[in-house]
């Protein structure tokens, strides 16, 4: 299901939860759409290395 209006949607969606994740030092590091069962995203989140200093 990758077409032009989905890379559209998941670079708007990738920046708008980056931005709300920041605060936690988490990043998304990979959006999927799948339409097996009807529309599903699928967010993959991570640690944001470059805030997340573990000593």
């Amino acid at each position: 299901m990758d077409t032009i209006v989905c890379d559209i949607i998941r670079t708007h969606m990738q920046k708008d939860f980056n931005e709300a994740l920041q605060a936690l030092g988490l990043i998304v590091s990979s959006i999927k759409f799948e339409d097996n069962t009807g529309l599903s995203v699928i967010i993959e989140i991570s640690i944001n290395e470059n805030d997340y200093n573990c000593a």
